[in-house]
């Protein structure tokens, strides 16, 4: 029994700890606000008005999974800061009639544009430095990604949802 309760104890921690699906079962208001706040976009045609441009064709990995087609708001992700309610990139996955379903998005700050000390901390996590968008380089990036929208088994802020799917990419 004492085996059994070790096990509970280390899955669980682990869990937690890598940020996996579990996050996505756990109730907290400051997501239940980005998720909320960010809701509008469900359309894509109300983020377009908003000033959203697609950035790249879908972006899949053979391994990981995919992270869907990448709509930036040029004048957000260049501001140098974070914001609950200002998304800066919305990932939608390509459906088979031609429209486009939200199933997340990032809070991402270029380097250049930082102005704080160290990594840059957003909704309870340090941002991940980057340098490319799946395989197309940029310029370096701090990047959080939030699958509000679909489900992850890979976790709530993980990079790549092997549930997202590229197959109905026309671009």
């Amino acid at each position: 029994m004492k085996r059994f309760a070790e096990i509970v104890l280390a899955v669980g921690a682990s869990a937690l700890f890598c940020g996996t699906a579990l996050a996505h079962d756990m109730p907290d208001p400051v997501l239940n606000r980005s998720r909320e706040m960010s809701a509008k976009y469900l359309d894509i045609e109300v983020a377009k008005a908003d000033g959203y441009r697609q950035l790249f064709e879908c972006t899949t990995h053979d391994e990981h999974g995919t992270m869907g087609v990448h709509f930036i708001h040029p004048g957000r992700a260049g501001d140098g800061r974070l914001a609950l309610g200002e998304p800066d990139v919305l990932t939608y996955e390509p459906e088979a009639d031609g429209s486009m379903q939200l199933v997340g998005m990032e809070y991402i700050v270029f380097e250049k544009d930082w102005k704080g000390k160290g990594v840059p901390e957003f909704l309870g996590r340090t941002l991940q430095r980057k340098t490319t968008v799946g395989a197309h380089p940029v310029d370096p990036y701090y990047e959080l990604h939030v699958w509000h929208w679909r489900h992850n088994p890979a976790g709530m802020f993980a990079d790549w949802n092997p549930y997202v799917s590229c197959a109905h990419d026309r671009s």
